[in-house]
């Protein structure tokens, strides 16, 4: 299966909260956890969307 870009990002994501609780300086953590935003904000724009469409 190709992963989605939805996909990619919430990985992505997802990686860099655990880097974020493992960083022992402030300043890592505070880079990881911008980049946590930014790949969550990422991948709620790539997320899928149903598409509907009305028969008349």
């Amino acid at each position: 299966m190709i992963p989605t870009r939805h996909d990619y990002y919430r990985r992505r994501a997802r990686e860099h909260r655990k880097l974020a609780l493992a960083a022992g300086e402030s300043e890592q953590r505070a880079m990881h956890d911008q980049l946590v935003r930014a790949y969550d904000a990422l991948a709620k724009q790539y997320r899928l969307r149903q598409i509907v469409r009305l028969k008349i």
